[in-house]
């Protein structure tokens, strides 16, 4: 199988820190991935670079795939990422654009609070997306109603006991959903973590 990369890679920094972020130039779908705490761009066998080529591939978008350093505030990340966002799309031209998120872990809880933040939002993918608190996670979840979001946990990750309480919440923009078998970290699951994208 040919080695796969990203068009570019670039970072920001944020005081002492960096965050980078791996780009796939495509249209004007943007699918904004944030990998979980301390993760990398290309993250552990390359899942999250697969992942970004697998909706590229798929969709023709355009796919910013961002680490998550975790000695970096979740403001200061919050508004290095949106200042991404919107520089991919005005480097590429875009009068226009509909911007998807999805996260694992931390990053999915991270994308909760910037998708508030993006206008052009339209779905949210959260992959055993971390929850503070429960409270916590429904006060960020319903601040977005109009966004269509779906949340995707492994029966044996910690935060499976929040499921039946989300799945209270269910409604025509919010679908929750179960993999068998898998952890937090999808262990010895990777194909099926990466094909999760496809619910964008």
């Amino acid at each position: 199988m040919p080695q796969i990369s990203y068009d570019k890679v670039t970072s920001r920094s944020v005081r002492t820190e960096k965050i980078h972020y791996g780009i796939l130039d495509g249209n004007e779908k943007i699918v904004f991935i944030k990998v979980g705490a301390d993760g990398s761009i290309r993250g552990y066998r390359d899942k999250y670079l697969k992942m970004a080529h697998r909706v590229h591939d798929r969709l023709g978008a355009t796919v910013i795939c961002a680490s998550n350093p975790c000695d970096v505030e979740y403001e200061d990340q919050l508004v290095a990422d949106q200042a991404m966002i919107s520089k991919v799309a005005a480097d590429c031209g875009f009068s226009a654009c509909e911007v998807y998120f999805a996260g694992a872990s931390d990053g999915g809880y991270h994308n909760l609070l910037l998708a508030q933040r993006v206008p052009q939002t339209v779905k949210l993918l959260g992959i055993n997306a971390s929850q503070v608190n429960e409270d916590d996670f429904l006060e960020k979840l319903q601040a977005i109603p109009h966004i269509t979001k779906c949340l995707v946990y492994g029966t044996k990750d910690d935060a499976k006991q929040f499921v039946p309480v989300l799945q209270t919440l269910e409604s025509e923009n919010l679908e929750i959903l179960t993999v068998e078998g898998a952890d937090h970290e999808f262990t010895g699951m990777v194909d099926e973590f990466v094909a999760l994208i496809d619910l964008i």
